[in-house]
């Protein structure tokens, strides 16, 4: 067997996820975000279980991600791409049947002269980061209706915090906005908007990382793993008290201890922020990593998994012990991160 890092996507799991966030907002459309290689776990498996599941719309960044899903799924489902078009690549939208979502005034004056084509507005209601700013209403609004938009949509900051006051004065904005198209959808929801109430959910809910098992549900919704990140101990061995552990000598051994060494590394997405903090589980008993993360080496105490610690034994990184949001805030990061980190070197396993 491979001694490579392994990444066992869950498809059920994925599934199960879409159809939970499904059902908090019966009255909308759920959609799938499977950019950037969906999360790093396989844009294409992970949309093909998904579309047999009922899901019709997703969302990629860029033109050749919608391209690639295209020939993937077929002439089915719409797919929108969030980055919008360049004036070169107007027609491979019209082509591949891709939806552009439009987030610029150059996005909207080069789309009416384009090809025929479906497209979405995308609006800022307080991000500054993509989007039409609310004003363009005012002069520009029949242009904007010339479009034929088949959504109007925004994106919230501030959705993992539910106390944050800019959750509702972003949905009030949207509301004004959704208003003036009447006729048209309307999306506002990310994942954790999801979890903010049905005053959120509009026509169309987008679904990212809650999909693959990330963000922290409310009570009473189960959110499944979506994968385990596993890899092989290379080595076990001894270590005395007072010896250090791994480059730098960041980790000094306050007792005696029982070592060992992980074939998992940055290089592989583990990242170097989680030295020292991160929690591997053998066989679910807990193994904190001690020392810094190397290139390709991660070693961890088994003292209290002694009788499982073997060359060739899994040891779970990101998994049902070892959870993605909790890993990720012990590196320091978010979990979509460790998600679309996972290097091309970790094998991918679809189950």
């Amino acid at each position: 067997m491979s001694q490579l890092p392994r990444a066992t996507i869950h498809l059920s799991n994925i599934v199960a996820n879409w159809r939970a966030l499904d059902g908090l907002h019966p009255g909308a459309t759920t959609s799938a975000v499977v950019k950037a290689d969906g999360y790093g776990l396989g844009a294409g498996p992970v949309s093909r279980a998904l579309m047999r599941a009922g899901c019709s719309s997703f969302f990629v960044a860029y033109l050749e991600e919608g391209l690639a899903l295209r020939k993937t799924l077929g002439l089915g489902p719409r797919i929108f791409v969030l980055n919008g078009p360049t004036r070169k690549e107007m027609s491979a939208y019209v082509t591949a049947g891709l939806t552009a979502v439009l987030s610029s005034p150059d996005h909207v004056k080069a789309w009416a002269s384009a090809p025929k084509g479906t497209a979405a507005l995308h609006f800022d209601t307080g991000m500054n980061r993509l989007g039409l700013k609310p004003s363009l209403l005012a002069t520009a609004l029949p242009a904007l209706h010339k479009l034929q938009p088949v959504l109007v949509m925004s994106h919230l900051a501030c959705a993992d915090d539910k106390a944050n006051p800019m959750n509702a004065a972003q949905q009030k904005a949207f509301s004004g906005i959704s208003d003036v198209f009447p006729d048209t959808p309307a999306s506002l929801c990310n994942s954790d908007g999801c979890y903010l109430g049905k005053a959120y959910g509009y026509d169309l809910i987008r679904p990212g990382l809650a999909l693959y098992g990330g963000t922290r549900p409310p009570k009473g919704l189960r959110i499944s793993t979506g994968l385990t990140l596993d890899a092989a101990i290379l080595s076990v061995f001894d270590a005395e008290m007072g010896e250090s552990v791994g480059y730098g000598a960041t980790h000094k051994l306050a007792q005696d201890a029982v070592l060992a060494t992980v074939g998992i590394g940055y290089a592989d997405g583990l990242l170097r922020g989680g030295a020292n903090a991160l929690i591997a589980y053998l066989d679910g008993i807990a193994c904190p990593v001690l020392g810094r993360i190397s290139m390709d080496l991660a070693t961890i105490d088994v003292s209290k998994a002694q009788d499982k610690a073997k060359a060739g034994a899994r040891v779970e990184f990101i998994g049902e012990h070892a959870k993605l949001e909790d890993q990720a805030a012990r590196a320091g990061t978010l979990g979509y991160e460790l998600l679309t980190g996972l290097s091309n070197r970790v094998e991918r396993v679809y189950a």
